[in-house]
């Protein structure tokens, strides 16, 4: 079997990304197709996806997201990712186990500010708080302060962001809109559980 260069390395990689040539396919297509985009910063989607697609519109996106098509939450690396709503419910408890080393080893969140946590107690008061509404980072931090007053609320509001699936709501990652980050999860935006790992 004769080895592959760097340069038909590269050029297979970009191909397998649609980066070479615009593409006829949907928004949604593309999504699955690379199987999550990288939405840390909330508008990239719009870029990457007018990268890859010969038609692509923002209006395009912005349907998938308001219709819940298309999500962005925590995945790979524990930064957000817009995915399809399908492949969300598959993928996350497959990147679950990233996302528990994730807040445990975390140098800021997680190690010594979780130790002898009852963590099924936080992940129920946090589920408690989103399932109101959804919540941000400061509202989930402000419902689990008084709960644990000798701890730190940051901590315990990544710990439910990682440990939970959560979605990030739309006007957030909105073309034209924004918003500060609002956290759901699967069950209350979707009307659908994560699909169980085999």
């Amino acid at each position: 079997m004769s080895k592959l260069s760097l340069q038909a390395q590269n050029r297979a990689t970009l191909q397998r990304q649609w980066l070479l040539e615009r593409n006829d396919a949907t928004a949604l297509e593309t999504i699955e197709h690379l199987v999550g985009m990288q939405a840390q910063i909330p508008l990239a989607p719009y870029v990457g996806l007018w990268t890859r697609l010969t038609t692509f519109q923002p209006d395009n996106l912005v349907k998938l997201l308001e219709g819940r098509e298309a999500v962005r939450g925590s995945m790979m690396r524990a930064t957000i990712h817009l995915m399809s709503s399908r492949d969300f419910l598959a993928f996350r408890p497959l990147i679950q186990p990233r996302l528990d080393r994730e807040v445990f080893q975390n140098m800021t969140y997680g190690r010594h500010r979780l130790e002898g946590l009852d963590m099924p107690a936080v992940l129920q008061a946090g589920t408690d708080r989103i399932t109101e509404s959804p919540a941000t980072a400061v509202q989930l931090r402000e419902h689990l302060a008084p709960l644990w007053p000798d701890r730190d609320p940051a901590a315990l509001a990544h710990a439910v962001r990682c440990l939970l699936p959560t979605i990030q709501t739309p006007p957030r990652g909105i073309w034209g809109k924004g918003g500060n980050p609002a956290m759901s999860l699967p069950h209350l935006w979707l009307n659908a559980h994560l699909t169980p790992t085999p």
